[in-house]
């Protein structure tokens, strides 16, 4: 049954047509574009006359991963409003995460940090997936989704060098935010 949002009549419960291996594969090129994105703003960072490139670098990837890992989510309806919306709940996302391991109430560099971080910047997601998509409140979502997002956190706590350890970690948060959405926000089948 669609609900009433605004003046439009949506069902949050719309089917996407992404396949779990299509979400997969979404959420893996979002891992490739944060190591692209990751490298041109590292390859920037010495340049002058551009603005820094450790600041802007975070919404960039977070803006990709909301098109990329939390669009998929979005019905047929003001289809493009609401990618766009995403975009944005990502990029704000991932600036905040970043924000609060860096100079948040906890310290850096412990296990703690990583895990609340991770497991707050995923609630959020599926916030972002609730109100924005729309998609039906599921408090099994506000469960699994920050389960998944802890564990992807954790391990920004593995002590690899820098470099590999973002991209790993990176990759791990996000395919298990992918799959942890997925069972959250099933799609519907046909009866």
């Amino acid at each position: 049954m669609a609900e009433s949002f605004g003046e439009h009549a949506l069902s949050p419960t719309a089917d996407t047509g992404f396949s779990l291996l299509s979400k997969i594969l979404l959420a893996l090129a979002s891992i490739a574009s944060y190591a692209l994105v990751s490298n041109v703003a590292e390859a920037l960072e010495p340049r002058a006359g551009v603005p820094d490139p450790g600041f802007w670098f975070h919404y960039v990837a977070g803006a990709i991963f909301g098109a990329l890992v939390l669009a998929p989510y979005v019905g047929t309806r003001q289809r493009a409003l609401r990618i766009a919306g995403l975009c944005l709940a990502g990029a704000a996302i991932y600036r905040l995460a970043v924000w609060f391991v860096a100079e948040g109430p906890l310290d850096y560099d412990v296990l703690a940090t990583f895990v609340i971080t991770g497991a707050g910047a995923a609630a959020l997601c599926a916030l972002a997936v609730v109100l924005i998509a729309p998609r039906p409140y599921r408090p099994l979502a506000f469960v699994l989704v920050p389960v998944a997002g802890a564990l992807g956190g954790a391990s920004f706590d593995l002590k690899l060098s820098s470099n590999e350890i973002m991209l790993l970690s990176h990759g791990a948060w996000q395919l298990l935010v992918c799959l942890a959405l997925y069972a959250a926000f099933p799609e519907r089948t046909s009866a």
